[in-house]
């Protein structure tokens, strides 16, 4: 059921970045094992872009979760400040 107090809700920490790391690391697994598995065929066939593609992948995800701890240091510090009121 959906809360009345909205701002309060605002407040509370954001999970979309790490979701966002989750399934980027996910990608980046998938990109990697199926590169060898398809140089590993013996047919000459390479996947296009196979570790640069992982590598921005994970760098993608490490900037996610620097980016959301940020945020959330950024919303609790705004939340305390805001509970310390009169």
């Amino acid at each position: 059921m959906a809360s009345a107090n909205h701002e309060a809700n605002e407040l509370l920490p954001i999970t979309w970045p790490f979701r966002a790391a989750g399934t980027v690391m996910i990608f980046a697994t998938v990109w990697f094992c199926a590169g060898w598995a398809i140089k590993g065929q013996d047919n000459g066939h390479t996947l296009a872009g196979h570790m640069p593609v992982f590598w921005i992948s994970i760098y993608l995800t490490i900037a996610l979760v620097v980016v959301g701890g940020i945020l959330n240091f950024y919303r609790e510090r705004k939340r305390r400040s805001l509970l310390e009121q009169p």
